[in-house]
């Protein structure tokens, strides 16, 4: 059988040749695309049909011997479909009666007129293209049956009253059914009760037409027990939309579906450790790609759109810290060298984070690979950082205790004993004095180890108004604040008041030279001295708090004689006094509460040539990641946003105009 579109072959049977070769020359002049051969008898035809293909037979009907019945009933044993049409000279209604009860596809008369040559060319087309469109159904049917039956996705075709019309063996084998005891059922005999809405939702979108549709139902085999079936379902229509037939086609996936929830199961107990311990996961390979898992775009602080690279990824770290993790990260790659470090990274809002980073290579055919993790450390940082301080606090306590508290203990007892011996009261003023020595170093351990704590109370603080707060209860004899400042500081207000109260005394009481008759030494301690000491060395000395210019902090200036440069280090240090009442710890608290918010403290010289306390830092230090906020943003103090209000204070209370405008703090700092 030739294809659509293909030459036709024509067998023509005829025992006139002569006609028969006429016949052939006027259909081969009406259709380019016959290919006709003769047969003179009925036997002659079957042999050359035995031996060739052909699309149509055109037969005569008298012939010698066996006549075209004869011919046509022979050929319909063997090709029951080919395209038989008697052609005849001699035409009667019991011919015509015997050809059609012998299967014969189509009848025509000989006539006179070679016009019907033409109708004879149509007779065999519209036969061969019939037969042709027929053969290629049954073989599309027998190619879509052999499909469905060696198919290893269950089949199951329903009428459009959804009742089974047939299946296949692997379906049956799914379920457990004969193909008997399935034919004629609905789907409910699979369907467990639990899966019956998403059925019904199945069922009706393919009633109306919806055309395919996918779902995983809870189905039951006929042994009871219940399995997981994924089921693609599709509603064939013809051109004018009805329905031709529903078939769908099934797997079971119990062991997939369990699988997919294990997996999942282990994501979410991935993503739960990663969260737990502040770590993330990554990959990258030579090609410079790199894959990040969620905990990883967390501690960057970044979302799902971002696309990690090797060089992407090494420009969140801190720039002092950014070349060692790149030469760790080559060496890993190019010479399979393990790396553990402990670095600072700045993540995509600006925070800076510490991070514990480690990497080793992985074996890969295709190409060099290196996997490791990412773990957020600050914390940890932290409690290295506070335990330090507290070890040296200790430090400085059992020297005091040892050394310190010894001096004014051994006084007292001294008087103490002169007392008795000479049963007079001339010492016990000295007794006193030295009790009052003893309970200023008590009180200043107490606040040294209360303050060095950490700051767990934090919140947005106003520098000027704490500034003046703090002014008003220092003894300042005649001094004079000036604050030149408008910034909101993330701190602990009390210990921010105290930090201030001890740095304004220690301006006070050391701010101005000795008057005649004190000694040279500055003590650039906060313990409050004596009301005369105020008055002797406060006279006239001016303190001012103000904003470092293009830093994240501020400092307090005083325009007194300063602190010596080698002497700078030491004044922090718990204990260190140049004078003789002084108790050393003053200027040690100031360096505790900084150091609990995270911030640093340092001494230079004012522009006044006075000592000039600077705390810096402050960004890093905020327990918040905000340890330095601009004034003016309402969201941050809840309040109207303030202008500059450059201000002195003095007693009686004045004003004078700032030297500068407005203060230059940013919202937010990305840490150099």
């Amino acid at each position: 059988m030739g294809e659509a579109g293909s030459p036709i072959r024509v067998l023509h049977v005829d025992d006139d040749l002569q006609y028969a070769e006429t016949t052939a020359a006027f259909l081969e002049r009406e259709r380019a695309a016959f290919d006709i051969e003769t047969a003179t008898s009925a036997s002659e035809g079957l042999a050359r049909l035995e031996s060739a293909t052909f699309d149509c037979i055109v037969s005569d009907y008298e012939m010698p011997g066996e006549s075209g019945i004869d011919l046509l009933e022979s050929v319909r044993e063997a090709y029951p479909e080919l395209p038989f049409i008697l052609y005849t000279g001699r035409g009667s209604e019991a011919v015509a009666g015997d050809a059609i009860s012998a299967g014969v596809t189509d009848y025509l008369q000989k006539t006179s007129d070679t016009s019907h040559y033409a109708l004879l060319a149509n007779r065999i087309t519209n036969a061969v293209q019939q037969y042709r469109s027929q053969r290629a159904l049954e073989e599309s049917t027998d190619r879509l049956s052999l499909f469905i039956d060696q198919s290893p996705l269950g089949f199951v075709e329903f009428d459009s009253d959804f009742e089974i019309v047939r299946v296949n063996d692997t379906l049956t084998e799914i379920f457990g059914y004969t193909e008997d005891e399935l034919l004629g059922e609905t789907w409910e005999v699979f369907v467990s009760p639990d899966s019956y809405d998403d059925v019904d939702a199945v069922t009706s979108a393919l009633s109306e037409a919806s055309g395919g549709y996918h779902s995983v139902d809870e189905n039951v085999r006929k042994d009871g027990e219940r399995i997981m079936v994924e089921w693609h379902n599709r509603l064939v229509t013809d051109d004018a939309g009805d329905v031709v037939t529903i078939f769908s086609h099934c797997q079971e996936v119990t062991e997939r579906i369990e699988r997919e929830r294990n997996l999942a199961q282990l994501r979410d107990f991935f993503a739960e450790a990663e969260e737990l311990g502040d770590l993330g996961a990554w990959e990258f390979d030579e090609s410079g790609m790199s894959t990040w898992t969620a905990g990883t775009r967390r501690i960057h602080e970044v979302d799902d759109d971002f696309e990690p690279t090797v060089e992407g990824g090494l420009s969140f770290y801190h720039p002092e810290d950014r070349e060692t993790v790149a030469d760790a990260v080559d060496a890993a790659l190019e010479d399979g060298e393990p790396y553990d470090l402990e670095v600072r990274l700045i993540t995509a809002t600006g925070d800076c984070r510490w991070v514990r980073t480690r990497g080793k290579r992985v074996e890969d055919a295709e190409r060099r690979t290196v996997r490791g993790f990412i773990q957020d450390i600050t914390e940890q940082k932290e409690r290295e950082r506070r335990l330090r301080v507290q070890n040296d606090r200790l430090e400085s306590f059992a020297s005091v205790v040892s050394h310190d508290l010894q001096g004014p203990l051994t006084v007292a007892q001294g008087h103490l004993e002169l007392a008795r011996q000479e049963g007079t009261d001339d010492h016990l003023d000295s007794i006193d004095s030295a009790h009052q020595r003893i309970q200023t170093l008590i009180d200043d351990i107490l606040t040294l180890a209360r303050d060095g704590r950490e700051a767990t109370t934090t919140e947005p603080v106003d520098l000027h108004t704490a500034a003046t707060a703090c002014w008003q209860t220092v003894e300042t004899g005649d001094a004079t604040l000036e604050t030149d400042t408008d910034s909101v500081v993330v701190a602990d207000p009390r210990r921010l008041r105290r930090l201030l109260e001890n740095l304004f005394r220690n301006s006070v009481a050391h701010g101005s030279l000795p008057t005649q008759g004190q000694d040279g030494d500055v003590e650039h301690s906060t313990t409050p001295p004596q009301s005369d000491a105020v008055v002797e060395h406060g006279d006239g000395v001016t303190v001012t708090v103000g904003d470092i210019d293009d830093e994240s902090g501020f400092y307090v200036a005083d325009d007194g004689p300063g602190v010596p440069e080698d002497e700078r280090d030491a004044v922090f240090e718990a204990g260190y006094s140049t004078a003789s009442d002084g108790t050393g710890f003053g200027l040690a608290i100031v360096a505790d509460i900084a150091a609990v918010h995270g911030w640093d403290v340092s001494v230079t010289d004012s522009e006044a040539g006075g000592a000039r306390f600077e705390i810096t830092s402050i960004v890093e230090g905020g327990r918040d990641g905000r340890g330095w906020v601009d004034s003016r943003d309402p969201s941050v103090t809840g309040r109207t946003a303030v202008a500059s209000r450059p201000r002195r204070l003095t007693r009686p209370h004045r004003r004078r105009t700032n030297r500068r405008t407005e203060s230059a703090v940013s919202a937010r700092f990305r840490v150099p």
